[in-house]
């Protein structure tokens, strides 16, 4: 039920899933490569087209997939695939400990629902918006990266071995290119400054001390570290105007009720 003088909780709307979705719309072009790879990936690999689009409907995370679909052979146990997989996605604890302002007072099916369309393209975006309190805008960008991604596998798994190796054109580097730029959006000035230099200088000493992925975590665990250490109250985004907009959303994002709570 919602408060009196309140409107109607929306936990998700279609104007704010289109948004979300339009806000990706400049990630199509190398989600669409980089899904096409991983297509061509699961023909030399043996799955059928079937395999690879359910593995993207339920898995949904690009880099667990390749290495996944790059060790799909019958003499790799399933348990080394699930703990590559694993240590991979172990990134997503700290990417949802940062959607907390987006998820803060709902219900546990809106979190599961945001949560599974979450990637790391749709994530960087909404994190450069003003307002997190709308779990819409994350969903949509969820939505249409997964239709773009589930189409990029679709198109390399019927060109077969057409592709040639992506090394070959840097085609491995256009999801590097597209987070460097987005970096720019999340930049929010000096007190940003610490906590990115921690996180480089950490994802660096893991990449030379430590085997595989386990440098993306070296960062971030270090990023966050000194996040933590240096945050001050008044560096806190989450005012008391988001988690009204939360409680009681069906306002625009940006914009809540004077009149809730009263």
């Amino acid at each position: 039920m919602s408060r009196p003088g309140s409107a109607p909780t929306r936990h998700f709307d279609a104007d704010t899933i289109r948004r979300g979705a339009i806000a990706c719309l400049p990630l199509l072009p190398s989600t669409m490569i980089f899904g096409a790879v991983l297509g061509v990936l699961a023909t030399q690999r043996g799955l059928s087209l079937g395999e690879l689009l359910f593995m993207s409907l339920t898995v949904f995370a690009g880099s667990a997939q390749f290495v996944s679909v790059d060790l799909w052979r019958e003499t790799i146990p399933s348990v080394t695939i699930i703990v590559a997989t694993a240590v991979i996605n172990l990134r997503y604890v700290l990417i949802g400990a940062s959607l907390r302002p987006v998820f803060r007072g709902r219900p546990l099916w809106v979190k599961i629902c945001g949560m599974h369309m979450v990637a790391d393209e749709n994530w960087a975006v909404t994190m450069t918006q003003e307002n997190l309190a709308n779990p819409g805008f994350l969903l949509g960008g969820g939505i249409f990266l997964g239709v773009v991604w589930a189409a990029g596998n679709t198109i390399g798994y019927l060109l077969g071995g057409g592709i040639p190796d992506p090394n070959v054109y840097a085609l491995d580097f256009a999801f590097t290119a597209v987070f460097a730029a987005l970096t720019v959006g999340m930049w929010k000035g000096r007190v940003d400054l610490l906590p990115w230099l921690a996180a480089a200088i950490g994802s660096l000493i893991g990449h030379y001390t430590l085997p595989g992925t386990w440098s993306i975590l070296a960062g971030a665990g270090a990023g966050v570290i000194v996040a933590a250490l240096t945050w001050r109250e008044d560096m806190d985004d989450t005012a008391p105007e988001t988690e009204i907009a939360a409680d009681a959303y069906g306002a625009p994002e940006g914009t809540y009720s004077t009149e809730v709570g009263k």
